[in-house]
């Protein structure tokens, strides 16, 4: 079972490294029409520790070179903003934001701060696994409250309880065929080796049928394990309807939360994470920060 204290422990290193990165996150310009935000390469050139007098310009002409070499639209990524609607400043996308700080003066104070937010931006599985660690948390700690909820509405079998939602949520599987069919051992919790989509699931199921609870007028233990399995077949039933899977159908982690969370651990007090190299030479292949849909980019673990 998921070590509930090692989680907190690794999700609160994740904000204070939010802190770091919320300065990258306010000076994002997002625009109607556009899938990604934008940042206008003044505002870069300030959040990478550049004097006002200094030039970012060498930076941007060699992340230019960059992307023409890769074949890469320097008019869709390096954009004057007056075609934007915006003012004539400079504004990249984030591919070329991205070629920008790798070019940048790497002794520059805000350099790192500057690689790490990018590098993360561009590192899909990085991404899953702090999702990952947040919400497994949250799922063990709204489990708490629900269960709390629970008590004062006159459950006394928690065992069906929590049955009920998973069975449901599930599609009538009860939680050791969720672990047989997803290949877990007789040890693994299921939600332990769950993806972040799947946890989402379960956080949504938790998290309603603690609201309805509190609702129900009645304190009777039959009539709130029936509300959860009531929520949680809603939750299936949006899942369904939306045309996603259901959380039986996705597959399973290849590590277990707390494995991942000891990762992520060491990834944020670690060395700063590298953004991934530029292509050269005629005929270099593209780098995957040049990935228009997040799901053409490459997993890194």
């Amino acid at each position: 079972m998921v070590h509930a204290d090692k989680l907190a422990e690794v999700t609160a290193l994740l904000a204070e490294r939010d802190e770091d990165f919320r300065p990258f996150e306010n000076a994002q310009v997002s625009l109607d029409g556009r899938p990604e935000p934008l940042w206008c390469a003044e505002d870069l050139k300030r959040l990478l520790g550049y004097g006002p007098r200094e030039s970012l310009q060498g930076a941007i002409d060699r992340a230019k070179t960059t992307a023409a070499t890769a074949g890469i639209s320097l008019r869709e990524n390096f954009i004057r903003g007056d075609a934007l609607g915006l003012d004539g400043r400079l504004y990249l996308s984030k591919y070329a934001a991205i070629l920008v700080t790798m070019h940048a003066d790497p002794n520059k104070p805000g350099a790192a701060n500057a690689q790490s937010y990018f590098a993360l931006q561009v590192n899909r599985q990085a991404l899953e696994d702090e999702r990952r660690v947040r919400t497994r948390l949250a799922v063990a700690d709204e489990n708490k409250k629900l269960s709390g909820v629970a008590k004062t509405m006159g459950v006394t079998n928690f065992s069906r309880f929590h049955s009920a939602g998973v069975e449901a949520l599930y599609g009538g599987l009860k939680i050791d065929e969720v672990q047989r069919l997803k290949g877990l051992g007789r040890k693994d919790h299921y939600l332990d080796f769950a993806g972040s989509e799947e946890l989402a699931a379960n956080l949504f199921r938790i998290t309603q049928t603690a609201a309805a609870l509190r609702r129900q007028p009645v304190k009777d233990g039959a009539l709130a394990t029936s509300t959860h399995a009531r929520v949680a077949q809603a939750v299936r039933n949006v899942i369904t309807e939306a045309g996603n899977l259901p959380p039986e159908r996705l597959p399973p982690a290849r590590q277990s939360v707390d494995r991942v969370a000891a990762e992520v651990k060491q990834r944020v007090l670690g060395a700063s994470p590298e953004i991934p190299s530029a292509p050269t030479g005629a005929g270099a292949p593209v780098i995957d920060v040049f990935a228009r849909d997040p799901e053409d980019m490459a997993e890194k673990s």
